[in-house]
């Protein structure tokens, strides 16, 4: 939900008009932050009053109008709050970050991350496809026929270890007694 609505801006930015234009006066009074009024005064000069309009989706840009907009910025031909107004863009907030990522990374930085958790990578190599032929089928049999030595040696171990730790208890509690 948004903070302020339409009918609010417009009032403020009437109360602006009103009284010669008096920034300080209508911040005051509306006990906003001065870039807040100035933001919407200029839209509202600019746009009327669909540049007071609250947006209830949320605007995707391209890397190439990102690109665009950062390019008009770094030439020195705009500001980031008059290139806001010139590509009627929700934030001049919103420029900010984008020359930051291009500075940072290039074109790179303008494309679209991916969003919440990464998936995560299977621990275990997956099962080799099906086969097709004879040998592909022996060379899968052979395969699981090494898992299958494998592990049991390894259960065997365990087992020989588990024995070693039994006997070695018996003979500490009778040596005890």
């Amino acid at each position: 939900m948004t903070k302020y609505t339409q009918s609010f801006k417009k009032h403020v930015v009437d109360f602006y008009l009103d009284n010669q234009q008096c920034l300080p006066l209508t911040y005051r009074h509306f006990n906003l932050p001065e870039k807040t009024v100035h933001r919407w005064v200029t839209k509202y000069q600019h746009y009327g009053i669909d540049g007071l309009a609250v947006s209830r989706t949320k605007k995707i840009y391209t890397p190439e109008q990102k690109l665009a907009v950062v390019q008009e910025v770094i030439s020195g031909k705009y500001s980031a709050e008059k290139v806001t107004l010139k590509f009627a863009l929700a934030s001049s907030a919103m420029v900010s970050q984008w020359l930051h990522a291009y500075l940072k990374e290039g074109i790179k930085g303008l494309e679209p991350k991916p969003r919440g958790r990464s998936t995560m990578k299977p621990q275990y190599p997956k099962m080799p496809p099906k086969p097709t032929n004879r040998l592909e089928e022996l060379e899968l049999e052979n395969l699981r026929l090494r898992a299958e030595l494998a592990y049991l040696k390894k259960w065997q171990e365990y087992r020989q270890k588990i024995q070693k730790e039994t006997k070695l208890k018996r003979t500490l509690s009778k040596n005890s007694d």
